[in-house]
Order: C-alpha cells, then structure tokens, then sequence
C-alpha cells in the first residue's frame, strides 16, 4: 500500500483526472486559449482543472460580486463569470494593455461584457476605486507575485462575512518550502513576498485557511 501524501506525485494520476474531466474540451475555454495564442499572450493561465476547481468552490457561496486580481487572457474569468448568480458581476483588474486587448476581444466574442469589467491599471491603486462597489463575495489574486501581500490587506478588509479570499502560485513553482533559496535575487523576493502572504492568511483571526496541493499552489480562507 502507499503511503498518504499531503499533495499527488503521481503523473499517472494527474493524467487520469485531466483526461476524466476534459474541461479544456470546452469551447468557451478552447476560444480563450486561441485567441491568446494567437495575440502571443504568454501561456501564464491557470490549469483547467485549477479553473474548474475555482468554478465549484465558487458556486457554493452563490457569488454575486466577484474580483480577479490578473486578468491575462481571460481565462480564470470565465470560470468565475460561471459561478455567479445571474445579474451578477464580475471585476477583473489588469495592468497590461496586451491582455487587456486580448481579454476584451474574448469576453466580447463570448458576449459577456455586461457579466465581466475589467478594471485598467496597477491593481494597487485601482482597488480602493471598487471598495465602494463592495464588500465582494469572492477576492481571487493571480497577478504580480511581490504584491500579494498589499492586495491580500484590501482583500480581508472588503470581503464579506463568509466570503472567499482565493490565490494561485502560493507554492512559488515550489521553491516555498526550500531553505537553499539564494540571498538576493528575484527568486528570493518571490519566495519571501509568498510566506509573508500566506503568513497573514494564516495567521489572522478573521480568517480560516487551508491550502489546496494543486501543482502552483491553491490558497483558500473564508472570512468569519
């Protein structure tokens, strides 16, 4: 019998539920990955499997307003635009002019325009704008790393009571949990702006957090 692991090493495995779940299959999911591919956006989305697993955590709070923090392509949108309610909104901040073009050319393709905004600028100073939007169902970070702990400090002071604070690549490309990390550099700066993040979701009491063992590194807290 093997031994139970906190996260799947198994290729095998993670072929398996890929394949079982096809969920790149989709053609709203299809279209966003071409569109991307074809403007030249980097291939930096998350996994379908980690969009789908954004989707069904999602759908269980009923979300009526969401914000993304890094839009890129649009690709983690759709999965969120998915869970919420209908007249529901979602607010995806991006710094970058390319993903926004590219971005905007797929929400409108698919029609939804009036379910999705995006939001221009450094979402540093963009954020205080929408907080009188809120409090938000959802907050989900997958941008610049060195900011998550800024965004996480909005985040915990605009969700709402059971409200969900979600963030990808809390593993740092699982450089998180190494002690040989070099003095200076860009890797360090990640490594340390990421266990400062994840510190404050774990340590504040407003909070209950746990970590999903996806391949980056899934954080998700419920706001008491």
């Amino acid at each position: 019998m093997r031994p139970k692991s906190y996260s799947n090493l198994l290729p095998s495995v993670s072929k398996y539920v890929e394949d079982l779940l096809s969920v790149d299959s989709h053609p709203s999911q299809q279209l966003a990955l071409q569109v991307a591919k074809k403007r030249g956006t980097p291939p930096l989305q998350v996994l379908p499997t980690d969009g789908r697993t954004l989707e069904v955590i999602a759908r269980t709070i009923q979300p009526t307003k969401i914000v993304e923090i890094g839009t890129l392509c649009g690709y983690s949108s759709l999965f969120l635009a998915n869970a919420l309610v209908p007249g529901g909104k979602l607010y995806t901040c991006e710094q970058s002019q390319h993903h926004i073009q590219v971005a905007t050319e797929v929400f409108q393709t698919l029609n939804l325009l009036d379910k999705i905004e995006i939001i221009e600028g450094n979402a540093v100073l963009t954020l205080p704008q929408l907080s009188h939007k809120g409090p938000f169902d959802i907050v989900f970070i997958d941008a610049d790393k060195l900011n998550y702990p800024n965004y996480f400090d909005w985040a915990i002071e605009n969700l709402r009571s059971g409200g969900l604070l979600i963030a990808d690549n809390v593993f740092v490309f699982g450089y998180i949990g190494e002690d040989n990390i070099p003095e200076q550099g860009e890797l360090k700066n990640l490594v340390s702006a990421m266990r400062l993040f994840n510190e404050k979701c774990v340590k504040d009491e407003r909070l209950v957090t746990t970590f999903l063992p996806t391949g980056e590194g899934l954080m998700i807290a419920t706001k008491k």
